[in-house]
């Protein structure tokens, strides 16, 4: 159990730094990380950071192609979590 508390905290930090990345280089028209891989962070267990991201740093929200897969992956996420903790 600690050791998914402690992958869960990561990956979650992993993707709000990205997220903070990639608005810093949209804003400097730099080299943008890619939406695959920001996706990609969010599947593997990074979606409360990368909400927290979209939130906090105004990231991605009025991309709606963007939200609907995001949101996707947290709705499978959830269905998943529910089904393992059935009790």
């Amino acid at each position: 159990m600690k050791f998914l508390l402690l992958y869960l905290f990561i990956i979650n930090y992993l993707a709000f730094t990205m997220f903070a990345y990639d608005k810093e280089q949209a804003l400097k028209h730099g080299r943008r990380v890619s939406e695959k891989n920001l996706l990609t962070l969010c599947f593997f267990g990074g979606s409360l950071g990368g909400w927290f991201a979209m939130r906090k740093l105004r990231h991605k929200i009025s991309k709606d192609s963007f939200k609907v897969k995001f949101f996707a992956i947290v709705a499978i996420q959830v269905s998943v979590f529910f089904i393992v903790f059935k009790r």
